[in-house]
């Protein structure tokens, strides 16, 4: 199969650009949106009701790590391409994975990606390219990644 499959992703938008390294074709199979990701962090919590206080006096759940919205939302993402990712490995769509995003978007990929997808990353780059069209993409990548 020789099949390599590349996810393009931030924290609002995705895609899968997949590579036959038989015939040197780049083509996209999947696009993903986050709106979520795209919002100022004021506006994930502006439908929020106040939450009351659980704590008593000035005293604070020492065990609660802090969350933010945006890190919510990144990570709600990042579930949803790890869980496309391991279906288009079950169906045997691709051998090789290469993840480009910036490095806290790849933070939350690794987190939410589980051990038997992550054996077949053969490359990261920790950059945002999203923007790029998939020509360009193409030009910026290293080759070894591919191969």
């Amino acid at each position: 199969m020789a099949q390599t499959w590349i996810l393009v992703a931030d924290g609002a938008r995705a895609r899968v650009i997949e590579c036959n390294a038989r015939n040197g074709v780049w083509n996209e199979v999947a696009c993903f949106d986050n709106p979520e990701g795209r919002l100022p962090g004021r506006s994930l919590t502006r439908d929020r009701p106040p939450r009351a206080a659980e704590s008593v006096g000035s005293a604070r759940h020492a065990i609660e790590p802090h969350t933010t919205p945006r890190e919510k939302s990144a990570g709600n993402f990042a579930r949803l391409l790890g869980d496309a990712l391991a279906r288009g490995l079950e169906e045997r769509r691709y051998e090789k994975l290469v993840l480009v995003a910036p490095p806290r978007f790849l933070g939350a990929l690794h987190e939410h990606i589980g051990a038997p997808l992550m054996q077949h990353v053969t490359g990261e780059v920790r950059r945002n390219l999203t923007t790029l069209p998939t020509a360009e993409l193409r030009e910026r990548l290293p080759s070894r990644l591919l191969h």
